[in-house]
């Protein structure tokens, strides 16, 4: 993300008066935009002739409740908002709410009747859903996206409806640092000028359209389209390996399309994750039977002489001349913020300043630099939703605020999650980031099968940690699998908190859920650490079973550790020829009470010895894995049988 070299407006000032005075000194102090034939003309603020910030705050204590009313109605009248919000997806919404709910007016300026709040990808979830429940017809789907947009619209109507958020159903266009130009979108009612205090830019995002797709033939959709898809595919094509992509090729799949083949000019699916979830996610497509095509780019898109509006057939050219017949094709090539036309430009003298991709460039609280101008969520290069939320969120505790944000720590690393089928979530880096960054690190995974709840649900998937080789503090987390998205939320705690490996063994999780993960894998890394360098975990931990047993018998007979390790040696070597062959190796251990198959004897070898073609331990491979070097000038078989061994 892009950051202004401004800093936010200072923090609201602590206390109930002061506060209130303040934000009244902002209001006198602000020139008003008033309608004429002109459209515009400045006057002085109407509510510097109304009343005073002093006279207000004295109010507070008169006991006419006819005058303080007036100074109330006086900040709360007409035209002027503490807070205008452009846009109600997700971050508009939050950030709405947020200030409403801190006593502010707030005006939510949205084309649409009803608000959702609901980001764009909320439509593939709900075609998701409906796979996952067995949807096989159109109509059923249809069903699950009505219920879905129902119940969004009611979280919505609620949440303005208790903090008396204002839908301001039209459009908005900046005319300067304070004022917004806003038609609406019943044409019957006049186009006004609307002052603010505050403005949060949460306009969203859009999908990016490259030659050669023409988006006009019939059965060509983008990722914004898409919701007007109407039928189950037969067969689709999907340009774009990322995120929305696969999800799309993933559900419509499961959904019964007959064919799916994803499309893209790069090497990589989603090339921001982990290599363990890539090769998840191509596992998972091959198993679906989807078609992988990489590093290839289309030549041309046409419609069949036989097209037609109900009945599409469209024919992709790719480079090489690979032909692909679909009845769908699906672009999926990225986003980029919606922010033209809202007359931003106007504000580019004063600082304000739009980046690649037409995303507006913000601090860390989502401040432009210019006025009370902030910028949250996909515009503003947000990405996903939850991210657009919590922006809007530190944007309006950084402008109402009482000035506690400026003393927090920010979260490192987010818990991001995608919606194929399954789930994947991470946190944090990832392992390949982690060794070009030159950490020393080490990484364990754990498969769902090994959890209870998996034994009982029999999913697949997976929880990979990377972790620091010598601390074990946790650095990255990822998962592959369903419910994935909901128990990333611990992993991510851990890598913000600079939990260990061993913190993590410390709590405690509610049983037979798949939280066991962490600890499964917290387990497993405390070994790697412990035993670092080994080949086997199995093998390492064999021989400190073994070490642990000669410890009590160096306490027991008052021996040095070298003493006991002679004795041992000449017990593990039966015929006294110098080494320990495997046969001999496992008649020992099996004289301690270790039952050890032939694979893991196997595997103590190659630990003891360092090669998978040595079968001999010999005395100084003996020695080292117990972390003991070779005394001077015992280096050979003659020798240990010269010291009687």
């Amino acid at each position: 993300m892009a950051h202004s070299k401004a800093t936010a407006p200072d923090d609201e000032p602590v206390g109930r008066n002061s506060t209130i005075a303040a934000r009244i000194r902002r209001i006198d102090s602000l020139p008003t935009l008033v309608a004429t034939d002109g459209l515009f003309s400045r006057q002085v603020s109407p509510f510097a002739k109304e009343v005073q910030a002093e006279e207000v705050v004295a109010r507070m204590g008169s006991k006419t409740g006819l005058e303080l009313m007036r100074g109330v109605a006086a900040v709360n009248r007409g035209d002027f908002f503490d807070l205008l919000v452009l846009g109600a997806g997700p971050a508009g919404l939050r950030a709405a709410v947020e200030a409403a709910s801190r006593g502010h007016r707030v005006g939510l300026i949205d084309p649409k009747a009803s608000i959702t709040g609901a980001p764009t990808g909320a439509h593939s979830k709900a075609l998701r859903e409906a796979a996952l429940c067995g949807a096989t017809t159109w109509a059923e789907v249809e069903q699950v996206k009505n219920n879905t947009i129902q119940g969004a619209i009611r979280a919505s109507a609620r949440q303005m409806r208790i903090f008396l958020v204002e839908h301001l159903q039209g459009i908005g266009k900046l005319h300067d640092e304070t004022h917004i130009v806003f038609t609406p979108t019943d044409r019957a009612k006049p186009t006004k000028a609307l002052e603010f205090n505050a403005l949060v830019i949460a306009t969203g995002s859009q999908a990016n359209r490259f030659p050669p797709v023409n988006f006009d033939l019939p059965g060509v959709y983008d990722s914004d389209t898409v919701s007007m898809i109407d039928r189950i595919p037969e067969r689709l094509v999907v340009q774009g390996a990322g995120i929305i992509g696969l999800e799309y090729a993933l559900i419509f799949k499961k959904l019964g399309c007959k064919s799916v083949v994803v499309v893209d000019i790069f090497d990589q699916v989603v090339p921001m994750l982990d290599s363990s979830l890539q090769e998840a996610c191509k596992q998972t497509m091959a198993s679906e039977g989807i078609e992988l095509v990489m590093k290839t780019k289309f030549t041309q898109v046409e419609a069949l002489p036989d097209s037609t509006a109900l009945a599409p057939k469209i024919r992709v050219t790719c480079e090489g001349g690979k032909i692909l017949d679909c009845d769908c094709l699906l672009s999926a090539c990225g986003r980029s913020g919606v922010t033209k036309n809202l007359g931003l430009e106007s504000l580019a003298i004063m600082g304000l300043q739009v980046g690649r991709g037409g995303f507006v460039q913000v601090d860390e609280n989502g401040y432009t630099g210019v006025a009370g101008i902030y910028a949250v969520g996909d515009c503003a290069g947000g990405n996903l939703a939850t991210i657009g939320q919590e922006q809007a969120v530190r944007s309006m505790r950084k402008h109402f605020g009482s000035g506690m944000l400026s003393k927090e720590t920010r979260m490192s690393a987010k818990p991001l999650g995608v919606w194929t089928i399954p789930e994947m979530a991470w946190a944090g880096v990832t392992e390949e980031k982690a060794r070009s960054d030159g950490l020393d690190i080490g990484t364990v995974t754990v498969k769902f099968n090994r959890t209870v709840r998996g034994c009982v649900t029999h999913q697949e998937g997976f929880l990979k940690m990377v972790y620091h080789g010598v601390s074990g503090k946790v650095l990255g987390v990822h998962m592959f699998g369903e419910q994935s998205c909901d128990l990333i939320n611990y992993g991510a705690e851990a890598v913000c908190d600079g939990d260990t490996v061993y913190d993590i063994l410390q709590f405690v999780f509610p049983a037979v859920t798949y939280h066991e993960l962490y600890t499964l894998a917290a387990q497993e890394a405390k070994l790697k650490i412990m035993h670092r360098g080994a080949k086997s975990l199995t093998a390492a931990t064999a021989w400190e079973r073994v070490e642990v047993a000669l410890a009590k018998s160096c306490q027991e007979e008052g021996k040095t550790i070298r003493e006991v390790l002679h004795v041992a040696f000449r017990y593990f070597d039966l015929d006294s020829s110098g080494y320990i062959t495997p046969e001999q190796l496992k008649a020992a251990l099996k004289g301690l009470g270790m039952q050890l198959s032939d694979e893991h004897i196997m595997k103590m070898v190659v630990e003891a010895t360092g090669s998978d073609e040595d079968e001999h331990i010999e005395y100084e491979d003996f020695l080292r894995i117990f972390n003991v070097e070779p005394e001077r000038g015992i280096v050979g078989k003659a020798e240990i049988q010269q010291q009687g061994l």
